[in-house]
């Protein structure tokens, strides 16, 4: 409505002709300003109810906007907002420290400066593919300062709300992850000295051990005559302990030379590894009395046909050995697609596993029963954990004590 027509013409009008009407028209004159100043009035109570609102917004807004600030320049990592292009147009006081630069000095500096040629393209991809596809990313890069030293950093870049001023915008978030990348290099360093160290203890032990059991077996063949029962058991025990401890040092060998051997991944025939392995296992299969059984065919995985062939010799050669005496040993194998992976399961009818001990199982020289019931050396499941870990996949158990057990190992397809 037109308040200035209102309050100006109607009520003009109105006055004019109350000066030059008769009572009648007075009264109607009258009553019609009575109305429109009514109308004003309601008009000005709805002005200053919106007037209130408008300043209710404006102040909330305000309150907003210093929220904002104060959360973008005191965050403790390193913010900056850039544009595809990777020019910086705002970054908080954390960046200013991390690059070392005045605050004021940042805005319209390029990120490039602050990286070699070589980690700049990565850079300009990676803010390009941010700005086309608008999803979250990272990337880590190495940053120069103006020390001159670098910094290794973490680099999370979104997309951010378009500008009024219109053109796309990035929010870079940069951690600084110096200190964790020298800490993993510190790990790295300390696990390959103890993998040397294991490699070098088990195989320098064995030559020894090999002597003793040798020894024992002479003393118990041309010997035997003038020993008696006690001195002959004597030595039977020492002849087994040393075949134990040479079986034990054997696991640990394979177990160390999974992490330091380098292996190259492909597609792997899973059907030829799995007859293969049954042909090789052949005489413990027939000694056992066992029945196995294979859904074929296998779909094929990506990973190291020598290491798959290690794990499921040893997943195999458990299901044989944990059954009890008295029955025998049944084993199915099988497969499943799940997604871009592949679940290979190798599934018993033995003793089973408590559920307390299914992710303990697959520690080194974990062993839930004792050596003379069920012989072992406590590092065949670990191996075949590694070996699972080195084809990027995952192994678990399903299992309950006298139910039987299924390992599933899950690896890419190929």
């Amino acid at each position: 409505m037109n308040l200035t027509g209102l309050s100006h013409h109607p009520i003009a009008e109105s006055s004019r002709a109350l000066e030059n009407s008769d009572g009648l028209v007075r009264e109607e004159t009258s009553g019609r300003l009575r109305e429109i100043v009514q109308d004003l009035q309601q008009h000005q109570v709805e002005l200053e109810a919106q007037n209130r609102a408008l300043q209710e917004t404006q102040a909330e807004l305000e309150l907003s906007i210093r929220r904002y600030s104060d959360l973008y320049d005191h965050l403790p990592l390193g913010y900056v907002t850039v544009t595809p292009e990777g020019r910086i147009l705002q970054a908080n006081l954390a960046a200013a420290e991390c690059l070392q630069r005045e605050r004021s000095h940042l805005a319209g500096t390029h990120l490039w400066s602050f990286l070699d040629a070589y980690d700049a393209g990565r850079l300009a991809a990676h803010l390009e593919n941010c700005a086309r596809t608008g999803r979250h990313s990272t990337i880590e890069l190495a940053l120069r300062v103006k020390d001159g030293s670098s910094m290794m950093v973490q680099a999370s870049s979104r997309l951010a709300v378009p500008a009024p001023e219109g053109g796309n915008q990035i929010h870079l978030a940069i951690t600084d992850i110096s200190k964790l990348k020298e800490a993993h290099r510190l790990l790295e360093d300390i696990n390959r000295e103890q993998e040397a160290f294991n490699y070098s203890i088990s195989h320098d032990l064995r030559a020894p051990l090999v002597t003793i059991s040798n020894y024992a077996g002479i003393v118990m063949s041309d010997h035997v005559a003038t020993l008696s029962a006690e001195g002959l058991t004597m030595v039977q025990r020492i002849q087994g302990a040393a075949t134990r401890m040479e079986a034990t040092l054997k696991n640990l060998l394979q177990y160390s030379t999974l992490a330091r051997e380098e292996i190259v991944l492909g597609a792997v025939d899973v059907d030829r590894s799995v007859a293969d392995l049954l042909v090789e296992h052949r005489g413990i299969i027939q000694e056992r009395q066992a029945v196995i059984t294979v859904d074929r065919p296998l779909p094929d995985v990506r990973g190291s046909a020598v290491i798959l062939s290690q794990a499921l010799a040893n997943l195999l050669t458990n299901a044989l050995k944990y059954t009890e005496p008295d029955k025998s040993p049944r084993v199915h194998i099988s497969a499943e697609r799940r997604g871009t992976n592949v679940i290979l399961k190798v599934a018993d009818e033995g003793i089973g596993i408590d559920l307390k001990f299914h992710e303990r199982i697959f520690q080194i020289f974990e062993r839930l029963h004792g050596y003379s019931r069920y012989p072992g050396s406590g590092v065949g499941l670990a191996i075949v954990r590694r070996a699972v870990d080195r084809m990027n996949g995952r192994i678990w158990v399903e299992s309950q004590p006298g139910k039987g057990s299924c390992f599933h190992l899950e690896l890419p397809a190929a």
